[in-house]
């Protein structure tokens, strides 16, 4: 077979220049582009229909590159601005594939593997019709990789073997980003819904972390919008859950090994709402919530981590709010016309409101810690409802008692502080008019004043010792009705 030695850079350009090919054909040659050589195609395309093309210096092409044969590259570089399509076989040992243009496809018949693969061309698109394999390094640049409903696996299990600048890969329903892991650092899957799908694209990334160095993979791609959409309903929620995000959804796949991973969430409160978990769609039929998860911060998110996550099947996960709970405090009693304060306590991260019903006798009805002050036994309600919507209550019973008028039957006036006045001892009393007799019925003390009482004084003079009889009206706070009783009383000292 005729064999064709790639010519130094200045005989490349002369070729170009002297023959003015805008679209090279490889019809069955052997084609050697060596270290340090150029092979430049202006314009237009490269088709290897039949033979070798291999690559040890640079390969530009201004256009497509059509492969039905066989390319191979030890080294150095491939550059186009159109799409690669690959029908038969390509070997790229430790070259790189750079894709150059404004939108381009990976594309062909046969499963390309890529060692190195840069997308370039600024805020472009490279586009997937089936499914590719990058075995060194995927630069992502500012580039959209949308895989459709193909895989893009990396194999290369350095946790480095994906870059960025603002690029991301993309997939619909079928597709996704793989990566190969061998250990128990964090890899990085900087995913995010496809443009042209429910523009603008959001992009949300993931982080695996397995819990072994064995070799596992493990793929990953973001659904935007409500999965309630796709079948999944957020209603649809276990004991222990909430809420699950309706903005947006993952998938997450686990093709080779057994390990289970920590999953770490990304995401941004001010649009997406902020989450405190995460939740797996699974039986029956419902999202269910999956453990302990701790939250964080990490390329400009917030981020929820949840570990061992070891069932994907069904392959559906979402950030997710769990149940709080509510104790609105002990069961009070209160006498007729005294208060109390409810002292209640909960669990949420941020509370959004308090309700506390019913409204009656309460200083407030909307605050967390009101004064009650009922007239009769009444069951008040506290609802908290926290910032994501989600709510819970609890109830305390304020028993209310109508007591007797509260009165010594014997005081001692001698100086020691203690029971030094013969009065009333409620603290509830609104009206009040306390008498006192001695035995010839001479009235020796009266009051007006709630909390006053006689001190065994009249007119001056200590009374004598003995037995004194009493009446008083009185009505306590919050009730209508006057109530008089009598007694007596022992005056000691």
């Amino acid at each position: 077979m005729k064999k064709i030695i790639a010519f130094q850079l200045i005989n490349t350009l002369l070729f170009g220049q002297l023959f003015g090919q805008s679209l090279f054909n490889n019809n069955g040659a052997d084609i050697h582009i060596k270290d340090g050589a150029f092979m430049i195609v202006k314009t237009n395309s490269l088709a290897n229909n039949a033979g070798l093309i291999n690559n040890e210096g640079t390969v530009v092409v201004e256009g497509n590159i059509f492969n039905a044969s066989n390319i191979a590259a030890s080294g150095d570089t491939i550059s186009l601005t159109g799409n690669w399509e690959n029908n038969n076989s390509y070997n790229g040992v430790n070259s790189w594939v750079e894709m150059n243009g404004g939108n381009q496809l990976i594309t062909g018949t046969a499963v390309t593997t890529f060692n190195n693969l840069s997308l370039k061309g600024g805020n472009s698109t490279k586009r997937q019709t089936l499914n590719a394999t990058t075995s060194g390094t995927l630069e992502l640049n500012d580039a959209e990789l949308a895989t459709d409903v193909n895989e893009m696996w990396v194999s290369n299990a350095n946790t480095g073997a994906i870059t960025r600048v603002n690029g991301f890969v993309s997939s619909i329903i079928g597709g996704n980003l793989s990566r190969s892991t061998n250990s128990t650092a964090t890899y990085l899957y900087p995913i995010g819904s496809p443009s042209y799908v429910n523009p603008p694209s959001l992009f949300r990334p993931v982080e695996f972390a397995p819990t072994a160095s064995a070799a596992n993979v493990y793929g990953a791609m973001v659904v935007k919008g409500n999965a309630t959409n796709d079948g999944f309903d957020v209603s649809l929620v276990d004991d222990e859950l909430c809420r699950v995000n309706p903005i947006f959804y993952h998938r997450f796949y686990h093709s080779t090994g057994s390990d289970a991973i920590t999953s770490k969430m990304f995401f941004d409160p001010s649009t997406d709402g902020d989450w405190t978990d995460q939740a797996h769609w699974d039986s029956p039929n419902r999202w269910n919530y999956i453990n302990t998860a701790t939250a964080g911060n990490s390329l400009g998110f917030s981020t929820i981590s949840v570990s061992g996550v070891n069932d994907f099947s069904p392959e559906h996960f979402a950030l997710a709010r769990k149940k709080f709970t509510v104790n609105a405090g002990p069961d009070v009693e209160v006498n007729i016309g005294e208060s109390t304060t409810f002292n209640p306590t909960n669990t949420a991260g941020t509370v959004s409101s308090f309700l506390w019903t019913p409204p009656i006798a309460l200083s407030c009805d909307n605050c967390e810690k009101p004064d009650a002050a009922p007239t009769e036994t009444t069951t008040y309600t506290l609802t908290v409802t926290d910032d994501a919507g989600c709510s819970a209550l609890d109830a305390l019973v304020v028993s209310v008692s109508t007591p007797e008028l509260l009165v010594p039957t014997a005081f001692s006036p001698n100086g020691d502080g203690v029971n030094e006045r013969f009065r009333a001892l409620n603290q509830n009393i609104d009206r009040y008019n306390l008498q006192v007799y001695n035995r010839w019925g001479e009235k020796v003390f009266e009051t007006n004043v709630p909390g006053d009482g006689w001190d065994g004084v009249f007119k001056g003079v200590q009374q004598e010792l003995g037995v004194y009889v009493w009446t008083c009206q009185y009505q306590l706070k919050g009730q209508t009705k006057l109530n008089l009783v009598k007694g007596n009383v022992t005056l000691m000292r």
